[in-house]
């Protein structure tokens, strides 16, 4: 085994993704946690941007998107991450965040439904009814329609394909490409995907 000098932070965000997993092994061959921690840490928080976009498209507020990303990166940092490559890594990011997602609507399915009172207009008989008592429904059941309307306008059923692998399912854009039919490049993956984020965040700030 090579011998494992360990870096400070600063150091390693200077590596790419496949440095770091390279210096997360040898850190766990060498049985130095802290330094597989830190250096874990410093991998998927490099996904943030990533996890946040593919949450914004499942719930129905950017603040819930990066509230519940936060959540699955912390989840990641306190995990072991055993894989061998960076497609690895991105699928096993992908099945935490798809778990704290559902964990979020789990979580408001079990929240009492309340009506608030209008208390700052007391006494107004026309005041009465104003605040509705489960808002998020309608903004969820928004964000839903949102997503599926930006998704049948999709005329290219290999653009559907690219959303439903890349989008939507576990696989890195590499992968994707690799499994629609035809000339289909990594960067192919990452226009449609683009194309179609902007889409769905068009119908979600207003009528288009």
């Amino acid at each position: 085994m090579r011998d494992f000098r360990e870096l400070p932070e600063h150091h390693l965000n200077e590596l790419d993704d496949e440095q770091l997993l390279d210096y997360l092994r040898r850190a766990r061959e060498a049985g130095r946690h802290p330094a597989m921690k830190t250096a874990l840490a410093v991998l998927v928080f490099g996904y943030r941007d990533a996890l946040v976009g593919r949450a914004r498209l499942k719930l129905p507020s950017e603040a819930d998107a990066q509230d519940v990303a936060d959540e699955a990166l912390a989840s990641a940092i306190v995990s072991a991450f055993d894989g061998r490559s960076v497609g690895e890594l991105r699928k096993w990011m992908h099945t935490i965040l798809s778990r704290r997602i559902a964990d979020h609507w789990e979580a408001r399915k079990r929240q009492p439904q309340t009506t608030k009172l209008p208390s700052e207009h007391e006494g107004e008989e026309d005041a009465w009814g104003r605040e509705p008592g489960t808002p998020f429904e309608g903004e969820a059941l928004f964000a839903r329609e949102a997503v599926g309307r930006a998704y049948g306008e999709i005329a290219d059923p290999r653009h559907r394909e690219v959303i439903d692998l890349y989008v939507f399912g576990p696989h890195s854009a590499a992968e994707a490409a690799g499994q629609v039919a035809g000339d289909m490049s990594e960067a192919n993956v990452h226009q449609i995907s683009s194309r179609y984020q902007k889409r769905v965040k068009e119908l979600l700030d207003g009528p288009g």
